[in-house]
């Protein structure tokens, strides 16, 4: 507005409000200015205005907060005009006219209106239901999940249904009755993001149409003929986070692939060809699952590696060759959470480099060479909720009872170890307890008093025990019990009768494999 700093005039919010305009004279001269103002409402009184003033008086204007340069000097100006009757402006610019044509309030608000979901085919829901797909449907009655197993195979026909249910975001395919045939229309699943085909017979031609999948952010491929060249054609997968590579022939070559994956959180090589030399590549990416049991070969530059994710939080590495050494890699691994490292050469040497651990919830060393030096640092880690030393036999049965310090323990197995009457009655306190394992252990009737206090216990093996039918009939009384095994025990034929008649919900397992 002319006469006017830019200070003084609307901003562009301001120029969305409806303004009126009042004609404004200086005291000192002829001067006569459109000044615009808003609706009274929301004038700001002036400061130099008291209560009592005369009506007139409240409506000067003290325009000092907004001098023009033509009128730099005067400060009391009078309203001279009259508000143009009702007339609203969107702007703040001169008219030629003093009626100006009345806009309409424009009202900006933004509405989310819900993307509507493309509804199913109700004929290819039908034909996949025939074929002998298991389908899943949300609320709105669309299908979000599918799952087919087939040993003998046509299922190619079938596949080019899939086009009829958009809205699938998990799939499954399990049997050795599905090949490639078909595969390309898994490309009509634009939002699938879980995608399963453990167990098929598919090779890397399917890999060529998954690596189209670009929504997809899980991958399982467990027992399939996969190749290393096959992994190539997934690099373009910009939003997978986790792998199943399992039981497959994949070896060092594909690791270059899966580093090309900067998404990758969790990748799972068990029993693949991987080696050191390969798992290295992996080191840009920011890990936080890693599985390579049975890659028996690994070692130190793999745990090297790892200690330098600090993103990390589960570990599984059985049987491979770590061992003492290679452990105290793991020192400065804060978020790790799980180490399962059965069948390994560690001992408390090993172990004593986790010590410090804060975080770590899952201890699995069955079969490993676990002593009591060990025990004794695993009964002083605050967080862990689950202990497996399983045919650990380098523990006594006093340094087995060290872990009765864990109070917060939900799982503990010690199948085929030393533990005894005296280990037990060091585990009063594991009150917590949902499943415990004593699997061939020396333990007898004198252990019935602290097992009778692990009332949140609903799975109890004590095959191979020495316990006898009194116990058994006072354990099956436990609140919480669900399954209780008792192979290659004692128990007697009426004693087996009986637990069925007063407890018929509880699964009592006379035999094993």
């Amino acid at each position: 507005m002319q006469g006017l700093p830019s200070r003084c005039r609307l901003s562009s919010n301001e120029r969305e409000m409806s303004v009126r305009y009042l004609f404004v004279r200086s005291t000192q001269g002829p001067f006569r200015q459109k000044v615009p103002v808003t609706h009274f409402s929301t004038v700001p009184k002036p400061s130099h205005l008291s209560r009592g003033q005369s009506p007139r008086a409240k409506m000067k204007l003290n325009l000092l907060s907004c001098p023009s340069p033509r009128v730099m000097t005067f400060h009391r100006l009078y309203l001279t005009g009259l508000l143009l009757g009702g007339l609203t402006l969107t702007g703040c610019s001169r008219s030629n006219s003093d009626a100006e044509p009345k806009t309409p309030e424009v009202d900006e608000t933004v509405v989310n209106v819900p993307v509507q979901a493309t509804p199913d085919d109700p004929e290819a829901v039908a034909a996949l239901t025939e074929a002998g797909y298991i389908l899943t449907k949300n609320d709105d009655g669309n299908v979000v999940e599918f799952s087919i197993a087939n040993q003998k195979g046509g299922i190619e026909e079938s596949l080019q249904h899939l086009r009829g249910i958009p809205n699938t975001t998990e799939a499954t395919f399990n049997g050795p009755g599905i090949d490639d045939a078909g595969m390309e229309n898994l490309k009509s699943l634009a939002n699938l993001k879980r995608l399963t085909l453990a167990d098929t017979a598919i090779t890397d031609q399917t890999l060529k149409t998954v690596g189209e999948m670009t929504s997809l952010d899980a991958l399982f491929l467990r027992r399939t003929g996969v190749t290393d060249e096959g992994l190539e054609l997934l690099t373009g997968l910009s939003k997978l986070r986790a792998i199943d590579l399992r039981n497959t022939n994949i070896g060092d070559a594909g690791m270059d692939s899966l580093a090309k994956i900067k998404t990758l959180i969790d990748v799972k090589l068990e029993k693949s060809k991987v080696t050191d030399e390969g798992l290295v590549k992996l080191a840009p990416l920011p890990l936080k699952s890693i599985n390579f049991n049975y890659c028996t070969t690994i070692n130190g530059p793999t745990m090297k590696m790892l200690g330098q994710t600090p993103t990390l939080e589960n570990l599984q590495g059985d049987y491979s060759k770590i061992n003492d050494e290679s452990m105290a890699e793991l020192k400065g691994l804060s978020k790790l959470k799980r180490l399962r490292i059965r069948g390994c050469d560690v001992t408390g040497e090993g172990i004593q480099h986790i010590a410090g651990n804060k975080a770590l919830a899952r201890f699995e060393l069955r079969d490993s060479s676990v002593d009591d030096d060990g025990l004794k640092v695993i009964s002083q880690l605050p967080a862990v909720t689950h202990v497996d030393i399983s045919e650990c036999r380098l523990a006594s049965p006093e340094g087995i009872a060290q872990l009765g310090k864990l109070t917060g323990l939900t799982y503990l197995g010690l199948w085929e170890t030393k533990t005894n009457d005296e280990t037990l009655a060091g585990f009063g306190d594991l009150v917590n307890l949902e499943e415990l394992n004593l699997k061939s252990t020396a333990v007898t009737d004198e252990s019935l008093p602290v097992l009778m206090k692990m009332t949140k216990l609903k799975t109890l093996n004590v095959a191979g025990t020495q316990l006898g039918d009194d116990s058994f009939l006072e354990l099956a009384k436990l609140p919480n019990l669900k399954s209780m095994n008792v192979a290659n025990t004692s128990i007697g034929f009426d004693v087996i009768d009986t637990l069925a008649e007063n407890h018929p919900d509880l699964q009592v397992i006379e035999f094993e494999n």
